[in-house]
Order: C-alpha cells, then sequence, then structure tokens
C-alpha cells in the first residue's frame, strides 16, 4: 500500500469534509476514514476552534478497511 504524503491526505480530506460536518452545533470535534484509490484507506480527525472553523487536528492510515 502506496503512503500518501500530509499534503495529500490533508487536502483530499478538506476536499470531502464538508459531507461529515456534524449537524449539531455543540459538536467539537468529528472524523471520518476514506480511500485514496487504489487501497490506501486513512482516518482524519477534525476539531473546531473558537471562531467555528474545523482543522484537522489528525490522520492515519487505516488497515482494517
Amino acid at each position: 500500500m502506496k503512503t500518501h504524503s500530509k499534503e495529500q491526505i490533508e487536502a483530499t480530506a478538506n476536499a470531502i469534509k464538508q459531507h461529515f460536518i456534524p449537524k449539531n452545533a455543540e459538536e467539537n470535534t468529528f472524523s471520518f476514514h476514506f480511500t485514496i484509490p487504489p487501497s490506501s484507506n486513512y482516518k482524519v480527525c477534525y476539531e473546531k476552534d473558537a471562531k467555528g472553523n474545523w482543522s484537522l487536528t489528525s490522520y492515519d492510515t487505516d488497515d482494517k478497511l
């Protein structure tokens, strides 16, 4: 399995994060899994700052997918 750069993972996650942002405004964190074809799986975590902006806080390869 190819490992992608932090920049590639973050760009991909940021491009699709709007589909995963919690509807509940009280939530301050969320995470989701995604695949960069053909078979690189990742889990990313986001956190909301004081201004309400979501920022990537961590990522990891997800070999369980």
